[in-house]
């Protein structure tokens, strides 16, 4: 899948064109309104909408109705500091609502709902409204089509009795397929890349993956994007996550049924290794029993995965990314150590990308390009030998100190009294 789509002229980033394909499926009749509306995390009306407008304008309505459109700053930071202190001073038990009105007929300013609540939430001034209990979950149908939604967990637990490993796994929502899992030391970035590797290269490119909000898959544990959803930006797959153990109950349950079968079935063959383990998951468990007997039949038949483009580079995308910046000196700092790059291009002042591969390989790419580097040796210093060490001669160093004695004794004399300083140039030492 190509990175974004271009069409006379109009750019489609990732959301869009997954937001124009989903929409174009709930128009042709393939999806209904709520599986849409679960596809693209956003209510049914929302649904409604973007349907209309994709009707109305074509591949235009996937755009921001702002497109185009020049920001227009409003408010100075005086203004903002004024209400704020208002708020923070005098108004501070009022909700938004209550405050904007009062700020418009007492004080005669302003400010649109929108802004002021953004105003006052980064100030942390919102009156939070008393928490309510939780709703009970509700039942969600599955998916119509194989491929348009995964659910992708970990499962930590002591498998063969005595290790802690952990399985990762996904699970298809439609049809409870389980096309790849595997077992690893802990549930990292570069693990959870290898199980969506043989996803793709078993079925293909799925539409979504839906998981909890985990350090490895970019949620609210990190500030910035993750190597994981940037590499399924990448490849056209939306993340969707979860705000509950329970809304992804599928993958969950199968965790709890692959403890209650897998474990005796490991012990009973004498399985207590990671790589046997693995083998006899996939080759035996999955294959003869899970698949088989868990799987359920879709509404339609055609999968949603769609076959990779050959020209994309699976291990080119499912690695670690990590940028730093190239030196005037050709030169590239990365955990500890300064690598020179070589070649006769001058890359100074661009970034370079450190990619940590699937197979623990460490590749230096230059605008998508590799480059070869070699790390730049420290400069050993030899040991400066004190002068007691380079006059070994017991005699010489005597003859040496009487001359430095006698030259300060002339120097004292000549700043007292004024005479010449005399210094004759004693024979060199044998």
């Amino acid at each position: 899948m190509e990175a974004a789509m271009v069409c006379e002229g109009v750019f489609l980033s990732h959301s869009e064109s997954y937001k124009f394909q989903i929409i174009t499926k709930y128009l042709n009749g393939s999806l209904y309104r709520d599986e849409a509306a679960k596809l693209l995390n956003v209510s049914m009306r929302t649904i409604s909408r973007y349907a209309k407008k994709i009707k109305d304008k074509g591949i235009f309505g996937a755009k921001h109705g702002n497109m185009g459109n020049s920001i227009n700053k409003k408010y100075d930071d005086e203004f903002k500091a004024e209400i704020i202190k208002l708020k923070r001073d005098k108004y501070y038990d009022f909700n938004t609502v209550h405050f904007q009105e009062i700020l418009l007929n007492d004080h005669g300013i302003e400010v649109s709902y929108s802004v002021l609540w953004r105003w006052l939430d980064k100030e942390k001034l919102v009156k939070k409204r008393h928490q309510r209990r939780r709703k009970k979950h509700v039942f969600r149908p599955r998916m119509p089509q194989e491929g348009l939604l995964l659910q992708m967990d970990g499962c930590h637990h002591r498998f063969n009795g005595r290790d802690d490993w952990c399985l990762i796994s996904a699970i298809d929502d439609a049809t409870s397929e389980i096309p790849y899992a595997e077992f690893f030391d802990g549930e990292t970035t570069l693990a959870c890349m290898k199980v969506l590797k043989r996803i793709i290269e078993i079925k293909g490119v799925p539409k979504a993956i839906y998981t909890d909000r985990a350090g490895w898959s970019g949620g609210q544990k990190r500030t910035q994007f993750s190597s994981f959803q940037r590499a399924c930006e990448k490849l056209g797959i939306q993340v969707i996550y979860a705000n509950s153990p329970e809304a992804k109950g599928r993958i969950e349950r199968s965790f709890r049924t692959i403890q209650d079968r897998l474990i005796p079935e490991l012990r009973h063959n004498k399985i207590d290794n990671m790589a046997a383990a693995n083998k006899y998951l996939n080759e035996t468990f999955l294959k003869k029993y899970w698949n088989k007997e868990k799987t359920i039949n879709t509404l339609n038949p055609t999968p949603a995965y769609e076959p990779l483009d050959p020209w994309i580079n699976l291990d080119a995308i499912l690695c670690i990314v990590t940028e730093r910046k190239i030196g005037t000196d050709q030169t590239v700092s990365f955990l500890g150590q300064r690598y020179l790059i070589k070649s006769n291009v001058n890359y100074a002042n661009f970034n370079a990308q450190f990619r940590e591969t699937l197979n623990n390989e460490l590749k230096v790419c230059v605008m998508d390009q590799e480059v070869e580097i070699e790390p730049v040796q420290r400069r050993q210093y030899d040991r400066i030998e004190s002068k007691a060490e380079k006059l070994s001669n017991h005699d010489l160093y005597n003859k040496v100190a009487m001359q430095v004695a006698k030259l300060s004794g002339n120097v004292r004399e000549h700043q007292v009294t004024g005479k010449p300083l005399k210094w004759r140039k004693g024979k060199k030492a044998s």
